[in-house]
């Protein structure tokens, strides 16, 4: 506990000191869970709060939650969030019906029953918020030390198939291994009992993870790639798109579906019709060029007239962010000089205007491509004078 301090921001602290404070009124035992006790032992930045409090009646947690002026966020489930930290009941669940909300609740006061509702034992973990005494009832601790993934209760995690999304996440967020037990038992987990949603926030949190590459690994693993997108991968083709993915030093949230479907030579928003992500994948994506297997100058000449190389989400690569950069096309669009104005001088008008435009930017790229090749050291001068007013008086 006294770690915490250093590993929250201030006010989420106070906030917790504040908590403690007033549950020491009521109970002597309540404890921190989930998440934020991993990420304590990993020494990683906590942005939430889960406080797990005993001996209390229904009306009695209410009653408190109410004097804190705590917002009831899953009452069916006992939980209430004081800013951002999460307040509940210690609780079991049993599946009722279809879907990830299909659970009976109760209360329970058992702390080893209450923490085996969880998925995995790096989650299982409690420490006491008054004494700071770490409860770990499922060997969670070792598991974090081994950076392991590994279910508590095989038959429970069944009833939910978010958890196989969850491990995948953890995976590529936290660089741990699912235990061989843990795949066997996702493998043979139905996933379609699940609202696009609750799908594509997981996604999204592996999305941008330094280790993209090992979610990759279970999404294809854990049967995901298969049964969400049917997509059959070869191995050659596993080994290209792990490549790709484990190169990229800051992946976006569009560089997965980005490179696997230019390695597998698929339409860029071929996943959409599978789950509904944002607007702004799929149209972020379509305007997204593969990575030639020939790059060219002339090729990313060509794609800066859309946007800058830093903008495409192929320049994730060293190579292709030096050359972008010798070309001064990396941080600004590449500047044909080409005025409107003047085509229409030209005599020309109407759709005639549009094709000459862009017949002229073609030439424009192919006399750049020329000048690169002949004079690196003119095309860079030429680029910085293009649309200036010294331009004019030069004749390139």
């Amino acid at each position: 506990i006294k770690s915490l301090e250093h590993l929250i921001k201030p006010h989420l602290y106070k906030d917790f000191k504040y908590i403690t404070k007033i549950l020491s009124k009521y109970t002597s035992r309540a404890y921190l869970v989930g998440g934020a006790c991993r990420d304590l032992y990993l020494f990683q930045e906590i942005k939430d709060l889960d406080i797990e409090v005993y001996d209390l009646s229904l009306e009695q947690f209410e009653h408190i939650m109410k004097t804190i002026d705590a917002q009831g966020v899953g009452r069916d489930f006992f939980v209430y969030k004081y800013k951002e930290i999460d307040i509940s009941l210690p609780r079991v669940e049993s599946k009722s019906s279809y879907g990830h909300r299909g659970f009976e609740v109760s209360i329970t006061d058992d702390e080893r029953l209450a923490s085996s509702r969880r998925d995995f034992t790096m989650n299982s973990i409690m420490i006491d918020i008054f004494s700071g005494e770490v409860k770990d009832y499922w060997n969670g601790l070792e598991d974090i030390k081994t950076k392991t993934i590994k279910v508590i209760n095989h038959d429970k995690f069944k009833e939910d198939s978010l958890r196989v999304y969850r491990a995948m996440q953890f995976s590529s967020r936290l660089n741990f291994r699912i235990d061989n037990k843990s795949i066997l038992t996702m493998q043979n987990i139905k996933l379609d009992d699940l609202s696009d949603n609750r799908v594509v926030v997981e996604f999204e949190k592996m999305f941008t993870s330094f280790y993209s590459y090992i979610g990759f690994y279970y999404f294809v693993k854990l049967g995901i790639s298969k049964k969400i997108f049917n997509l059959d991968i070869s191995c050659k083709s596993f080994i290209s798109i792990y490549r790709e993915l484990k190169s990229i030093k800051n992946p976006s949230k569009y560089h997965f579906f980005y490179i696997i479907s230019s390695q597998l030579h698929i339409k860029k928003t071929y996943f959409f019709q599978y789950i509904k992500f944002p607007n702004s994948y799929s149209k972020t994506l379509k305007t997204q060029k593969s990575i030639p297997s020939k790059l060219s100058n002339r090729f990313l000449i060509a794609l800066s007239l859309k946007y800058p190389t830093k903008e495409w989400l192929g320049a994730y690569r060293p190579k292709i962010i030096k050359r972008a950069k010798k070309l001064n096309i990396y941080h600004e669009r590449f500047n044909t000089g080409i005025d409107v104005q003047d085509i229409i001088k030209d005599g020309f008008s109407g759709s005639e205007i549009s094709k000459e435009f862009k017949k002229r930017e073609l030439q424009a790229v192919i006399e750049a491509t020329y000048t690169i090749c002949s004079c690196p050291s003119l095309y860079r001068a030429k680029s910085y004078l293009i649309g200036s007013s010294l331009s004019n008086s030069l004749n390139f």
